[in-house]
């Protein structure tokens, strides 16, 4: 056999693979990541892990009038859980930050304001709304939040440019965790249950970890009517649901990591 015909021949294989590989990714939810169609090269490499599968319940924008009802599925289920809240005035707020944390969940950070054109207008502001969340729980609670979300993601198209941001982020001592599964329920507040746990078992493919994205929104009672019966789904397919924690390991659509951007 010739050079030729053998390089010819590796070629093939090479591209074979490369698109076994990208098809993969497809069909186990890799290629859908948040606010842009992006690959999350993070966790890839721990699809083909033969450890454990964990899975780890995440809920936005709190807290709401459905906290506590979240909580109680929660505490009934025996499953904790993480929080990445806002800031939000008045003696109940402060009642269920100090009940997520009395619980024995994880308080994460997603911002003050929530308010995309302020946060996103620099790294300054963005800083200054981060920051003033961070002392607000940490008056109310006594502890500093590390676990923090960006709004929309880190894969969000308000701004050109996230690295900025993620520098300032994990220049602080700040984990950021984006996710790998979605259930779609700030999408559509009228989508029921059943729906929005289909969404979320659709991206699941077996993954591990698995981070996915909810919401604790007035608006979302079809994601609190639903809990119990994910939390069922995810344990009959497998799935340790644990509370994120500074062994997790977290997933990026976007990092400042050169091998892991896309």
């Amino acid at each position: 056999m010739s050079k030729k015909q053998i390089l010819g021949i590796l070629i093939v294989c090479l591209a074979t693979v490369f698109f076994g590989f990208w098809w993969f990714s497809r069909i186990t939810g890799t290629y859908l990541a948040g606010q842009q169609d992006a690959i999350i090269n993070e966790w890839i490499a721990s699809n083909a892990s033969t450890g454990g599968k964990y899975a780890y319940l995440t809920f936005d924008d709190g807290p709401s009038d459905n906290t506590d009802a979240i909580l109680d599925v929660l505490k009934e289920k025996k499953v904790k859980a993480t929080f990445f809240v806002v800031g939000k005035e008045g003696k109940e707020a402060k009642r269920r930050y100090m009940r997520i944390l009395n619980d024995g969940h994880t308080l994460g950070m997603h911002s003050y304001s929530h308010d995309y054109k302020q946060i996103y207008r620099s790294v300054d502001d963005f800083a200054k709304d981060i920051k003033k969340l961070d002392h607000y729980l940490y008056k109310i609670t006594g502890k500093h939040p590390t676990a923090f979300r960006f709004p929309g993601g880190s894969s969000n198209s308000i701004v050109s440019d996230i690295k900025p941001y993620i520098e300032w982020v994990e220049g602080q001592g700040y984990e950021y965790y984006d996710w790998n599964a979605v259930s779609g329920d700030a999408l559509k507040f009228q989508m029921p249950a059943d729906t929005l746990n289909q969404n979320i078992l659709k991206d699941v493919h077996g993954q591990s970890p698995v981070i996915i994205l909810m919401h604790d929104l007035s608006e979302t009672v079809h994601t609190t009517e639903g809990l119990s019966d994910l939390i069922d789904e995810l344990r009959d397919r497998g799935y340790e649901l644990r509370a994120i924690s500074e062994t997790t390991e977290a997933i990026h659509h976007v990092s400042i990591k050169e091998q892991n951007s896309y």
